[in-house]
């Protein structure tokens, strides 16, 4: 796998790439994503097949513009859905990602057999000057194997993948650094699907709804489809991507620190080799209790804590601890993004 700076000669040769089905993995203001074009069933499968993805598990269509939203989406849409798009576009180019019904273009292996496809126009120069080069949409998840901790520098992408992918450029750290928030448009009215850098708050007075209408049912209305062609399991198809019960989690045994400060301390007896993820700095004494503490922001600001989790996940991830403790925080505002990976990431380290 070969790592490139975002040059002319790279951009074309990964222009060219995809065109050719192969898989490319670009920097977006969110998390890396691997790129393939959209319309062909190739390339996608190519995709399922480098992040070991379950085929039920639909994947967000990028576009470059709202002038060729049309590659990934079934245009005219229906008045209502139409208003509230304009209502949201303030945050195109940007990490929003909506759920609109699927263009004839669009395969069943991207949108796992639904007729509704996530699409966003991403704000990042080089995912958006490689999608100008492209006469096709990109079908682009988090270049990551299926349910680990998604990448926010191309450093987190050189293994795991497989010989599958030849090629990541290199667009610098994630500005967000979670996956974009996204929210199904329907005629039944608007609902939040996965919470991210675009609250739920804010997404909720543009379309003058209260938070709870917004965010209502998020979890328990996942599918209600049968299973994409192909699918190994009867598995209900997801909604949207990023809605696995367990996600973007470590292989080390990952703990929540649920009560509030002051209180959030870990049990008086930790494993002897353990790692701290704090949003704020400790007081001596508390991070003398740990091998490494990873401090996410200087102030406990919540866009610094988005921004820097991942990285911190990874990098105790592989420092071979016996167990993870995080902070966590009220879920409101960007907290509700951080709660919600934090809680998919410790589901499978339930004790």
């Amino acid at each position: 796998m070969l790592t490139l700076p975002p040059t002319e000669e790279t951009l074309a040769r990964a222009a060219a790439m995809l065109a050719d089905d192969r898989l490319v993995v670009i920097p977006t203001e969110t998390v890396y994503g691997l790129a393939a074009n959209a319309w062909s069933p190739t390339a996608v499968g190519k995709i399922f097949a480098a992040k070991g993805r379950p085929v039920n598990n639909p994947l967000i269509v990028h576009v470059v513009s709202l002038e060729r939203l049309g590659e990934a989406v079934a245009l005219p849409l229906s008045a209502r859905r139409q208003n509230e798009l304009e209502q949201l576009t303030q945050w195109w180019p940007g990490p929003l990602t909506l759920v609109l019904p699927r263009g004839e273009q669009i395969p069943d292996c991207v949108t796992a057999g639904r007729p509704t496809v996530a699409v966003r126009i991403p704000s990042h120069p080089v995912a958006r000057e490689l999608l100008n080069r492209c006469p096709f949409p990109l079908a682009a998840p988090s270049a990551n194997r299926s349910k680990y901790i998604s990448p926010t520098s191309a450093a987190h992408c050189s293994s795991g993948l497989g010989e599958l992918v030849e090629l990541v450029i290199d667009g610098g750290p994630c500005e967000c650094g979670v996956e974009s928030t996204i929210v199904a448009l329907s005629d039944d009215g608007p609902r939040l699907l996965r919470p991210g850098a675009i609250t739920a708050e804010a997404i909720a007075r543009r379309l003058n709804v209260s938070v709870a209408e917004l965010t209502k049912a998020s979890h328990s209305s996942q599918a209600a489809q049968p299973p994409a062609p192909g699918a190994e399991t009867d598995a209900d198809c997801l909604l949207a991507p990023g809605m696995m019960l367990e996600h973007y989690a470590p292989t080390t045994p990952l703990r929540l620190l649920v009560e509030p400060p002051p209180a959030q301390v870990p049990p008086t007896h930790v494993p002897a080799r353990s790692g701290r993820i704090a949003f704020q700095p400790l007081r001596d004494h508390e991070a003398a209790r740990f091998t490494v503490v990873e401090t996410l922001s200087p102030t406990g600001d919540l866009s610094e804590v988005a921004r820097h989790l991942f990285a911190a996940l990874r990098r105790l991830d592989q420092a071979g601890l016996e167990a993870i403790y995080v902070d966590t925080c009220q879920p409101i505002g960007v907290g509700r993004a951080i709660m919600d990976r934090l809680n998919r990431a410790a589901a499978g380290h339930a004790s």
